[in-house]
């Protein structure tokens, strides 16, 4: 786990900084807090203290030393500087190199990666002298995150608002992941349920839930994956915040998404659930009847219509028995690199277990892991 040090400015959405503790801390995490005289006003350090568990620094002078070199001592305990809610004026003071109080003083003599967020009026975040603010720290290596739009403090609406806590967290996690196995590649995931139409009501579908295709767009985002497209169909949860999100209905509208796209990219990973068999729709609702008869027809095979692309392909198989004859099959048949052969019973859940075949014979066994954890190991053991 890591040392995180977080700064909170004079901001009303200082609040949410809480909640971001409560987030690294769930994770466990060790934080310390700096929190400016403004920021004080917003919230107070004994609510910090109580949550980070830990002292929370206001000054750079304190009750026992007339000067305090807390500013050293905390830069080189931390592994990263998150600067949440970051006001105009922090990062006015950190584009100038102005050290005139504790957090400003910290952010000069800190040495690694640093994320600041700024939160304000849309005006103020729009205004020319933030705007080239942010250009300097960004040309000097720090990570400034963007608002959001919405409703604001003063009534108005428009950027300025700080973003959902765990974009910010993620963002943190990944500068802190050790890994850069997907440095400079670009790759599709795809996830989630397709579903077929059988009237204006009434679909063909599946169980998928989409929680292993977000748990590889979440590992792909820790490797360091250059770009992240997550292609996906109905699921539990929402898409991820880090790729570019495309929603698709049908089998053949993924197909024709996939189609468009992969020739751009360098890695497939076909985790969706696409729905195997279709009928003729009805563009009128069926009336209910005590029997209905439909007649199925097999959807095409996604993979194996993408068989000649040059493109890394990952496939899943859902499999309740014969796990290695069935995946060993459907590798050749669909000219797979890899195939992950996914028991029926991680449907849905939290944890699953996995076996991960090679087209050169190689194979991978994870049992009982988290989703996430699942697809760390299996980015890890591949040959990308």
């Amino acid at each position: 786990m890591s040392n995180i040090l977080l700064g909170i400015t004079g901001c009303i959405s200082a609040y949410k900084a809480a909640s971001l503790i409560r987030e690294f801390k769930k994770n466990g995490d060790d934080v310390k807090v700096i929190l400016t005289l403004n920021g004080s006003k917003f919230i107070t350090p004994l609510t910090l203290r109580t949550l980070s568990e830990n002292k929370v620094y206001t000054s750079l002078f304190d009750d026992e030393n007339e000067w305090s070199t807390e500013h050293i001592t905390l830069s080189r305990w931390a592994d990263i500087l998150v600067v949440a809610p970051a006001s105009a004026n922090i990062i006015g003071k950190f584009a100038s190199g102005i050290a005139d109080d504790l957090l400003s003083t910290t952010f000069l003599s800190f040495d690694k990666n640093v994320i600041v967020v700024p939160t304000m009026n849309k005006t103020m975040y729009e205004n020319k002298a933030t705007v080239e603010n942010i250009r300097v720290l960004k040309e000097r290596g720090v990570f400034v995150m963007e608002p959001e739009e919405g409703f604001l403090a003063c009534g108005e609406e428009g950027k300025g608002r700080f973003p959902q806590i765990e974009k910010i967290f993620l963002l943190t996690k990944r500068l802190l992941f050790p890994e850069e196995k997907l440095k400079g590649k670009r790759i599709i995931i795809t996830g989630g349920g397709t579903f077929e139409r059988i009237d204006p009501v009434r679909v063909i579908t599946n169980l998928s839930s989409g929680r292993m295709a977000l748990s590889f767009a979440k590992a792909a985002y820790f490797n360091k994956a250059e770009k992240i497209l997550f292609v996906h169909g109905r699921m539990d949860e929402k898409p991820f915040d880090f790729s570019e999100n495309i929603y698709v209905e049908s089998s053949e509208h993924l197909k024709n998404v996939l189609e468009e796209k992969v020739d751009q990219y360098d890695i497939l990973i076909m985790a969706a659930a696409v729905t195997d068999f279709k009928t003729d729709y009805n563009k009128e609702k069926i009336k209910k009847k005590e029997e209905l008869d439909i007649k199925l027809f097999k959807t095409e095979d996604i993979l194996k219509s993408l068989k000649d692309k040059r493109i890394l392909k990952i496939g899943f198989a859902l499999e309740s028995e014969k796990h290695l004859e069935s995946g060993l099959k459907k590798l050749k048949e669909k000219n797979l690199d890899y195939i992950i052969i996914n028991d029926k019973e991680n449907l849905g859940k939290e944890k699953g277990s996995i076996l991960i075949i090679s087209k050169d014979g190689e194979k991978l066994s994870i049992e009982n892991a988290d989703k996430f954890e699942i697809a760390l190991k299996v980015i890890e053991w591949i040959k990308f």
